[in-house]
């Protein structure tokens, strides 16, 4: 079972991902803050990760940023409310697989998430 990592500054946000992805056959972390996420992603094994930008205490942008540094090779969607921000093209040119906008459609984010993790 494939795991992974959702962070998302609402927490109704975040678990109700996590519960889509476990209907559909994955593990789900959901967390709303990035200090708690910089943690796990340093003491954890993911297979992808899914974050929001607007974070609690940080970023998502340091989510992304962690995860290259510990895992390079783990494929990351980005949800965002900003998707022609600067933050979406700071994402993609920390090497994101994909910024997504929200609202977020479940079955695109599903088909991109199956896509980067068969594309590792």
């Amino acid at each position: 079972m494939k795991r992974i990592l959702v962070v998302d500054g609402e927490p109704v946000a975040a678990g109700a991902l996590c519960d889509l992805l476990l209907m559909d056959g994955y593990s789900a972390v959901g967390l709303c803050e990035s200090k708690e996420a910089l943690e796990r992603l340093r003491n954890e094994v993911f297979d992808a990760i899914i974050t929001d930008v607007e974070l609690p205490g940080g970023n998502g942008l340091d989510v992304v940023r962690t995860a290259r540094e510990s895992r390079p090779d783990v494929p990351v969607l980005v949800v965002t409310g900003l998707v022609s921000s600067l933050a979406s093209t700071a994402a993609l040119s920390l090497g994101v697989y994909r910024v997504l906008g929200k609202p977020l459609r479940y079955e695109t984010l599903i088909s991109e998430l199956r896509t980067c993790i068969q594309g590792r």
